[in-house]
């Protein structure tokens, strides 16, 4: 079992940057109004502070939440989440990290704590579609929950950190 106080410096960036990651994938792949990205962003960022309690077996994923809620009590700045999401290069950059952390997490990390890492970061892709309503139809009316577009970004996470469909 490891915590995240057991990784160097630079490790430690990587693991919360890939949080931030598996979200942009997601974002990036139906890029609607800043509003929309403002509201995927806000899904994940609860979720993951939320999800404590649901995660007490991998002393990884709580250690990691325990380190983001002490930056949120010390009133530590996150980078905008909707910049970060629209920036050039936002994809690359996230697969670029995800594969990263896939490989930090394969040589650094207990395999079973390295699989429960990886599919929390899917799980994190799949709220963060789950943020705003997509493809709005005639003046704004209906649209859906995730679209094809997300759907295949949430597949497209777990197969950068080498999970099975």
């Amino acid at each position: 079992m490891s915590v995240y106080a057991d990784y160097p410096p630079d490790q430690q960036q990587r693991l919360t940057q890939a949080i931030g990651a598996s979200a942009v994938l997601v974002s990036v792949a139906s890029l609607g109004s800043k509003a929309d990205t403002v509201s995927d962003g806000f899904a994940a960022a609860e979720f993951v502070l939320d999800s404590l309690r649901t995660h007490v077996d991998n002393t990884l994923i709580t250690s990691v939440i325990v380190a983001l809620r002490d930056r949120v009590a010390a009133e530590q700045p996150f980078p905008d989440y909707a910049d970060t999401a629209s920036a050039p290069g936002a994809e690359t950059r996230a697969r670029g990290i995800l594969a990263d952390v896939a490989a930090l997490l394969d040589t650094d990390t207990d395999a079973d704590e390295a699989a429960g890492y990886k599919r929390w970061l899917v799980d994190i892709a799949r709220i963060t579609a789950q943020g705003a309503t997509e493809d709005h139809g005639f003046l704004g009316r209906g649209g859906v929950e995730v679209n094809d577009a997300e759907r295949d970004a949430i597949v497209e996470v777990g197969q950068i950190l080498g999970l099975a469909d």
